[in-house]
């Protein structure tokens, strides 16, 4: 029996069945390569040259990648994060945290309930 993602196909297969047609739900996988997007992104707030602070009550996985994308291209810049509850999950079932992604992926992070970290606020001795 097929496992149907959701009731318009389950009508879409009934219609099938009744035109006496066979019901060869996703039988096959192609393959494509997703065009590059120029994208821009602006940080919440900066602390210095090429130093900022970016605010996230929730990190989604479109935010994730982001952030990835723009430390991979842009090494001359520093994010850090300040999460709203650095101890929230990526997603209701993942075992991974905020903090933990940030660790994981070398971004420096705090917890807003804590505060900002002072360091975060001196003169960097490269800028």
């Amino acid at each position: 029996m097929n496992k149907f993602k959701s009731k318009l196909e389950v009508l879409a297969a009934a219609f099938l069945k009744r035109a006496k047609h066979p019901v060869d739900y996703e039988p096959d996988v192609i393959e494509f390569i997703q065009p590059a997007k120029h994208r821009k992104y602006t940080p919440d707030f900066r602390l210095r040259k090429n130093v900022y602070i970016e605010v996230k009550g929730k990190l989604d996985l479109a935010s994730r990648q982001k952030y990835l994308w723009v430390k991979e291209q842009n090494p001359d810049v520093t994010l850090y994060f300040l999460f709203g509850k650095a101890d929230n999950r990526l997603a209701k079932n993942s075992p991974t945290t905020y903090a933990e992604w940030a660790e994981k992926h070398v971004f420096e992070w705090a917890d807003a309930r804590v505060g900002i970290p002072k360091h975060w606020l001196l003169p960097s001795e490269r800028n």
